[in-house]
């Protein structure tokens, strides 16, 4: 073989090297995605930043795609059908996956679910702008309320807090984003939003409080023990003062909440899960900064014993790592 023929051959092989050792190498990370929000939220800005410290970190090993979606319902049935590994989900969704109850009757009980931590206790922002005549809840009737998207937590937990008071076919319901809903209560298209935050105003309230007034809506006492008496999952506590804006804001307002936890699919490896955490835990500070429910979010037992949803095997690693007593139930 000459000279020229032996360096053609040398070359094509090293070429096919460098193409079937690419390939590999691309072969080994494993892909998956975290469904969070909708554009605007709390939850899609949050997991977004998680998202891109996990890339970071982990290039060599994985690749995560954040889904934008309409919310925590969406996030539940794309996990249950294997499209998305991971996501956000409201307690009450979880619960109704779970036993194929609500939205979910009908479907196979999602036990692939598995949580990760709890990423916050949220509230459920009802708001109006401070020069209307909306000032609590029955002022309502007959006014434009936007509720979210088809498919969003806010659209579940507005519907059943206006059925529990008696309002719900007494407003007329609007599903934008929370993004559009925010912008359509400052131009004056819609007369209230209902919307949850992340402690504790959603980023878009929060955005047009800066060019107009906003009210806060409170729930009265009667209307708060009737709603959580209907709403098991539902509890009434307070904004503390200074900690979203409004009418009143340097005093304690009362609003309905719930929990809302970071899930996963029982397949993802343990690694994996492990891996995502320690990331999130480790850099909770700064993405405490960027939505404040990262700054506080960690493990949660209560409402998971009534359900009976455990924690990923990777999580529980991960928290016992971090001295967390589990459960027996809750780590299995």
């Amino acid at each position: 073989m000459d000279r020229k023929l032996l360096a053609i051959s040398v070359g094509g092989i090293l070429l096919l090297g460098i193409i079937f050792g690419s390939t590999i190498h691309a072969a080994e990370v494993k892909r998956y995605t975290i469904a969070s929000g909708t554009m605007g939220g709390d939850w899609r800005i949050g997991m977004g930043a998680v998202v891109q410290l996990l890339n970071e970190k982990f290039k060599e090993k994985y690749f995560f795609t954040i889904a934008a979606t309409a919310g925590g319902t969406e996030n539940v049935r794309r996990m249950a059908t294997g499209e998305y590994q991971s996501g956000l989900a409201h307690v009450f969704t979880m619960a109704e996956a779970w036993n194929a109850e609500g939205l979910f009757e009908g479907k196979k009980p999602f036990k692939e679910m598995k949580v990760l931590l709890r990423t916050t206790d949220q509230p459920l922002g009802v708001a109006a702008l401070a020069k209307s005549s909306i000032k609590k809840f029955p002022d309502l009737i007959g006014k434009r309320v936007n509720l979210g998207p088809p498919g969003s937590g806010n659209l579940y937990v507005g519907t059943v807090v206006l059925k529990a008071l008696g309002l719900l076919d007494k407003v007329k319901v609007g599903h934008l984003n929370n993004t559009a809903g925010a912008e359509a209560l400052r131009d004056g298209q819609i007369d209230a939003v209902m919307m949850p935050g992340a402690p504790f105003m959603s980023p878009s309230l929060i955005e047009i409080s800066r060019s107009v007034d906003i009210r806060l809506i409170e729930p009265a006492t009667e209307e708060a023990n009737k709603v959580v008496k209907d709403v098991p999952y539902l509890y009434v506590d307070v904004i503390p003062p200074n900690k979203a804006p409004g009418e009143n804001a340097n005093r304690e307002r009362k609003a309905f909440f719930w929990s809302v936890f970071w899930i996963a699919l029982g397949e993802m490896p343990d690694e994996v899960i492990y891996d995502m955490l320690k990331v999130t835990y480790d850099n909770r500070e700064d993405l405490g900064k960027v939505v404040g429910y990262w700054a506080t979010a960690g493990p949660s037992f209560s409402s998971l014993e009534k359900l009976g949803i455990p924690y990923h095997l990777g999580a529980v690693k991960f928290w016992k790592e971090k001295g967390i007593k589990f459960p027996p139930d809750l780590a299995k």
